[in-house]
């Protein structure tokens, strides 16, 4: 297999061009095609070798993303869900050369890049740029000879090169920027694409944001095996059913909170997806009664549970579901390292722990990347060499039994909201300048049986500022997925340190006590 993600693609364009890459907005778009558009967009891109794309899962979105590689770039997408100022961050802190976006996007954000040293690339209005091109556009047919004369022109690839730089939520108050290499995504695109024998016939759902790096297996696991990527429209991606059964989906990747959503509206029956071969679930803990609700629903599939943070490339550990599912614990383990890689249970001193303790789950292998873009503290504080490994400290608890290894949530305040990492520190920086009080706190509410955070909450003392400032606020600074779903005031607990209570902030959610509390949403 080729050893980055250009030459992935390239070889599927080779072999497969007139199968479908890709279905997006009611329409298939053939390799060949997918090739030329992308094609048109790396001639345009300058600068430094990071290029921005406004990733709305539009057909635009992929072009971009595809077009970036093939100039040699890190592609850096940005959610147009996303407020202005978190676009604007991550653009400056990621230095881009350009920035990607269709003529529609233009007027709303197309000023992100006014104050910046860098050019804006409209994609879908980009001229043809030769008279061979034209052609090749017009018949969509390039010889295998033009292809290769293409790769040899192109500017090279190093193992070490960025492939994509996505922005994860920081304890600082500010996003922080994973560097993934190409010899970090091509380790785990090997192993995938052989571990669950992806190939031409399969039809695969692109359910995650572009901004979120399970996003990348979707895209190229698929196209590096030759497959189609499957886009539903919003409104289907939050209740995709009949799209699975419309299309005939033989590859599934979603968060578990996607099946829980699907479930408590009744929309799983059983055997709904015969056309399943393959159910990969990621982003948080997986429920077994989730499990065994989705084992019903698509009887003829694999199922396994997947982890792995940005900093480890996509997922580092898998665990597959065997057929009887009642012996397992509650959640899910999250299984072994996949082939190469290394994961281990360890102590402060980065020691193993016995067989059946708790520690800190630790990574190390080809996935693993360099660390955190352009914070060289953060990263000394999480890579951490051992004599005889390159380690990166997850944060998060977790116990090797006889299941393997299984997860048990944070060391840290960091919690999964529908698979995305929250920091809640993060939150309370925004909420303190948005109520205008230092004591306040995000509290992850409500939390189910099984561990899964469903939201935020924001609590805030009384003397906070109206609690429609402090939400307003909030939406012109945080994503969607970090937005506190509602304010609670009540008279600030302290323990004997003087420090916030969160057992008492918790306690009056739950409603042990609502004398002193007042609920606004």
């Amino acid at each position: 297999m080729a050893d980055d993600l250009r030459n992935c693609f390239l070889d599927s364009v080779a072999s497969h061009a007139d199968r479908a890459a890709l279905w997006v907005a009611d329409s298939h778009y053939t390799y060949q095609y997918l090739y030329h558009q992308a094609y048109k967009i790396s001639r345009a891109l300058v600068g430094t070798p990071r290029t921005a794309v406004l990733a709305d899962r539009s057909f635009w979105s992929y072009a971009g993303i595809l077009g970036a590689i093939l100039a040699g770039h890190a592609y850096v997408p940005l959610n147009p869900r996303h407020p202005m100022d978190r676009l604007a961050t991550v653009l400056r802190r990621a230095d881009v050369g350009a920035v990607v976006m269709d003529a529609a996007s233009v007027h709303e954000y197309g000023s992100l890049v006014n104050d910046l040293p860098c050019r804006l690339v409209v994609s879908d209005q980009l001229p043809l740029l030769s008279l061979q091109e034209a052609m090749a556009d017009l018949t969509m047919r390039a010889t295998l000879r033009d292809l290769n004369i293409r790769r040899q022109m192109a500017p090279s690839i190093n193992p070490s090169d960025g492939a994509y730089l996505l922005f994860t939520s920081g304890s600082t108050g500010e996003p922080k920027g994973v560097m993934v290499s190409h010899q970090n995504v091509m380790a785990y695109l090997r192993t995938v694409i052989d571990r669950y024998g992806l190939g031409p016939e399969d039809r695969a759902t692109q359910l995650f944001d572009l901004t979120f790096d399970l996003s990348v297996h979707d895209c190229f696991a698929t196209w590096g095996s030759g497959g189609t990527l499957y886009v539903p429209s919003e409104t289907m991606r939050k209740a995709p059913r009949q799209f699975v059964k419309q299309h005939n989906i033989t590859c599934w990747f979603s968060t578990p909170s996607t099946v829980d959503f699907m479930n408590r509206l009744r929309m799983l029956q059983p055997n709904d997806f015969p056309s399943l071969r393959l159910s990969l679930f990621c982003g948080e803990l997986f429920p077994r009664r989730l499990a065994e609700v989705w084992r019903r629903a698509a009887p003829q599939s694999v199922i396994e549970n997947l982890y792995g943070p940005t900093e480890a490339t996509i997922a580092i550990t898998a665990y597959r579901l065997p057929a009887e599912l009642s012996d397992l614990p509650d959640v899910i383990p999250i299984g072994s390292a996949l082939a190469g890689q290394q994961a281990a249970v360890l102590d402060h001193e980065m020691q193993p722990v016995p067989f059946g303790t708790v520690g800190e789950l630790c990574l190390a292998g080809s996935q693993v990347t360099a660390g955190y873009w352009q914070q060289d503290v953060l990263t000394a504080e999480k890579f951490v060499t051992t004599s005889n490994n390159r380690w990166y400290r997850t944060g998060d608890r977790a116990i090797c039994d006889t299941y393997g290894l299984r997860f048990l949530g944070r060391i840290d305040r960091q919690v999964k909201i529908s698979g995305h990492r929250v920091e809640l520190l993060e939150i309370e920086h925004v909420l303190r300048d948005a109520a205008g009080c230092e004591s306040v706190a995000a509290v992850p509410w409500p939390v189910d049986a099984e561990g899964l955070a469903r939201g935020i909450v924001a609590m805030v003392a009384p003397e906070s500022r109206p609690n429609e400032v402090i939400l307003a606020s909030c939406r012109q600074h945080l994503p969607p997925y970090m937005m506190p779903s509602r304010v609670v005031r009540l008279d600030w607990p302290l323990n004997t340190n003087g420090k916030t209570d969160y057992s008492v902030l918790l306690h009056n959610l739950a409603g042990g006590d609502s004398s002193h509390a007042t609920d606004h949403r």
